[in-house]
């Protein structure tokens, strides 16, 4: 079997830490890339794991497969051709360093998916020896939630932040759309073996969904409110969609600014979430505008909480992410939206979305050992 996981979001998720570019001056490795992790006595024991020393590159997983929807300028807006050319229609292989933005035909960044694969359950709680895992990654920069990846319950519910002519909520997302139409086109029987010769007759399973988003949403007070709304009817809808009333789902929280914006200051007090919430009219202290940062973040870990949001069941966690800001003074830039192109960040993103992914298949195969009635939450 493949143990298929989706995953999916903006620009942070298409991937833009840096791999190995150098100080132009001492031709050592920026602090912050990739490379610059091998060696740092602060962090080499983690990520030794990554380099082959036999090859004198980084490690190729031939059990952990990879494609995404990038390849160089390609991008695969409107769907991609599949199954289509490796390196010109998408970017396809075993999962190593190089699948951030532009894909194969770059191999300069790297984002979620690489902390991700290498360190996903090998093989997953409940497979068989000789199983594999094929990380789908669709991502798209600049693209936020409330419209491009507008879930089809979002379109059809009364959204009191989403009216005309700025916010379209009748329209279903363009990019929620595409991303249902590559992850069938993919796992129609014979495809994947015309990308991985080796997946022969293995028979592909939706696993689980990773989420990494939220800056776009973020930069709109109306988008900000409505974010934990629609991040639910997300959930909802992809479950339908692929017939998996339970897939777990790791949200990786949006951790802009590490700890930095806490909601300090927030005027009226309960403007996000009280009796008298508004969620439009907030106030925060420290350049956080109208607390858009930490209200997006906030949002993303209510929409995981099921004793607020029951209709979810189970199987959702939010990951936190924000003890892996690092400043753009350790970082290859200062382009905070992007994480500072911080690879140490990223790869650490990834591994905690891993790791969620884990405890919540764990969870799953020791209540299925228990005989837990997954309908009722009750043994049988």
């Amino acid at each position: 079997m493949v143990h298929v996981y989706i995953l999916a979001g903006q620009s942070n998720m298409l991937g833009h830490a840096d791999i190995a570019t150098k100080n132009k001056t001492t031709q050592q490795p920026l602090n912050g890339t990739l490379l610059y992790q091998l060696h740092d006595p602060r962090t080499r024991d983690e990520f030794q794991r990554l380099w082959d020393n036999s090859t004198n590159s980084w490690k190729e997983l031939s059990n952990v497969k990879i494609w995404f929807n990038s390849a160089g300028k390609t991008e695969g807006g409107n769907g991609t051709n599949i199954p289509g050319i490796n390196g010109r229609d998408y970017s396809a292989g075993n999962l190593t360093a190089g699948y951030g933005v532009y894909g194969l035909v770059k191999l300069e960044f790297i984002g979620p998916e690489l902390g991700f694969g290498f360190n996903i359950d090998l093989p997953p709680k409940g497979s068989t020896h000789g199983d594999k895992v094929l990380l789908i990654k669709t991502a798209w920069g600049g693209t936020d939630l409330a419209q491009d990846w507008r879930p089809p319950t979002s379109v059809g519910t009364y959204d009191p932040y989403c009216q005309l002519p700025k916010c379209k909520s009748f329209r279903l997302g363009p990019k929620y759309r595409v991303m249902l139409e590559d992850v069938e086109k993919l796992l129609q029987p014979g495809v994947l073996s015309k990308i991985y010769p080796d997946l022969e007759g293995m028979i592909p399973d939706i696993a689980g969904f990773g989420w990494f988003q939220g800056w776009n949403d973020g930069c709109d007070a109306n988008m900000t409110a409505a974010y934990e709304t629609n991040m639910v009817h997300l959930i909802q809808d992809l479950r339908r969609a692929w017939n998996k009333p339970r897939l777990p789902v790791a949200i990786g929280i949006s951790g802009f600014d590490g700890w930095e914006h806490q909601g300090q200051g927030r005027s009226p007090a309960d403007c996000w979430d009280g009796p008298n919430a508004t969620k439009i009219h907030c106030h925060c202290d420290g350049g956080d505008r109208q607390c858009r940062r930490i209200d997006i973040m906030l949002s993303q870990i209510a929409a995981a909480n099921l004793t607020k949001h029951p209709e979810l069941e189970c199987c959702v966690e939010a990951i936190e992410t924000r003890n892996f800001w690092r400043p753009g003074d350790f970082s290859p830039s200062h382009q905070g939206f992007h994480f500072n192109h911080n690879a140490e960040t990223m790869y650490l993103i990834g591994k905690a979305m891993a790791e969620g992914m884990n405890r919540i298949q764990h969870q799953q195969s020791e209540q299925s050992n228990r005989g837990i009635n997954f309908n009722s939450g009750r043994e049988s």
